[in-house]
């Protein structure tokens, strides 16, 4: 099939752009032909080197910076030109034979603009993909698509780990499980003799109790060797005098080396697999909901994790990929800790074989199945 993405949010190398490329590479691995379809002007931070089309009716329209009065009216002006880019998207699919639409990562606003759209009359399938729906979206997204029930060219798929819909779920949603968030290009790397335990994300003043893995990082009683490569790139001038006060003072232990700048594109990717273990002590209730694309990395690069029991949990339950961690109790912490490292080599086949059937499970080859 030819098979189009629509892109309608100005995504700076995040993780929009990323879920897009999976995806691609994941319908040409399965045969399609994948193209993109974005507003007239539109230049992403990613050349996928497929073909694009252009579609009329303005410009994307970005937040960045944008508060009070004047983020009213851009949110105004973003819903009107998302109802001319999807009439324009329909356009295009019935001249350029195109067989599906894909929209990446929809929200329940997406449908409100379907509603006024053209779109939603077409013959064209039109896949909305939602990153999943939270309890306090859950009543809205509901209602939008009970709304689309009469439009059979429209298929809303939640991607998830859990069923929190039963039998409210309408015939048009269908749940699916999310990918795993590796490209092909980017192959594993050998080991060497010392465990790496990567942390990698931005870092927000008094965020994932850092002062405590540093502390443990110090004080415990570790069999084997071990570095921690730990990226902390601060979002203001406020974290980033913090993080120079954090590196400045661990700058001469040996178990730590420190990230403070972002990693894009296969910088990214390439920082996962150069690690042995990855490290996940997220804890937002968002978790439970919304599937972790960090989380996914890791799986897809076969690593390990140190994880929290909130952090989706459904792997885990299924999948033995790793170890839980308490971030509640600094003690219970730095045993775990001390636990995993120095039992590590033992346990290494066991979290491996667990990988190769997760990897299986939450291919990208089973997400385009599920799609269609």
């Amino acid at each position: 099939m030819k098979v189009a993405i629509l892109e309608t949010v100005k995504a700076s190398a995040g993780f929009e752009l990323e879920f897009d490329r999976i995806i691609i590479e994941a319908l040409q691995e399965a045969g399609h032909e994948p193209v993109m379809m974005m507003p007239a002007g539109t230049v992403l931070d990613q050349n996928f080197d497929v073909p694009k089309y252009e579609l009329s009716g303005g410009s994307i329209i970005s937040y960045d910076g944008v508060k009070g009065l004047k983020k009213i009216w851009y949110s105004y002006l973003r819903e009107t030109r998302r109802v001319k880019w999807f009439d324009s998207a329909l356009e295009v699919a019935e001249k350029e034979g195109i067989d599906a639409i894909l929209l990446t990562t929809a929200t329940y606003r997406y449908l409100r603009s379907l509603k006024k759209s053209k779109l939603r009359c077409g013959k064209v399938p039109v896949y909305f993909i939602f990153l999943g729906v939270n309890p306090s979206e859950k009543p809205k997204f509901l209602k939008k698509a009970q709304e689309c029930l009469p439009y059979k060219n429209i298929h809303l798929c939640v991607t998830t780990l859990r069923d929190d819909f039963g039998s409210e779920r309408p015939e048009n949603v269908k749940l699916i499980k999310p990918p795993v968030m590796i490209p092909s290009a980017c192959k594993p790397q050998s080991s060497g003799d010392v465990l790496r335990i990567g942390f990698f994300g931005h870092y927000r003043k008094g965020e994932k109790n850092i002062d405590w893995l540093l502390d443990s990082i110090s004080g415990a009683q570790f069999k084997i060797p071990v570095k921690f490569i730990i990226q902390l790139a601060p979002t203001t001038e406020e974290d980033r005098q913090e993080v120079e006060r954090i590196v400045d003072g661990w700058k001469k232990n040996s178990r730590v080396e420190f990230i403070t700048h972002k990693l894009l594109k296969d910088d990214w990717y390439n920082a996962i697999q150069s690690v042995d273990v990855v490290y996940l002590p997220y804890t937002a209730e968002r978790y439970l909901y919304n599937w972790s694309a960090i989380y996914f990395t890791a799986i897809g690069a076969k690593k390990p994790v140190l994880t929290t029991r909130t952090l989706n949990p459904e792997v885990m339950e299924k999948y033995s990929i790793g170890e839980y961690i308490d971030t509640t109790d600094y003690e219970i912490f730095r045993n775990q800790l001390e636990e995993f490292i120095n039992n590590y080599e033992t346990n290494k086949a066991n979290y491996n074989n667990a990988l190769e059937k997760a990897n299986q499970e939450y291919s990208k080859s089973s997400f385009i199945r599920s799609l269609f």
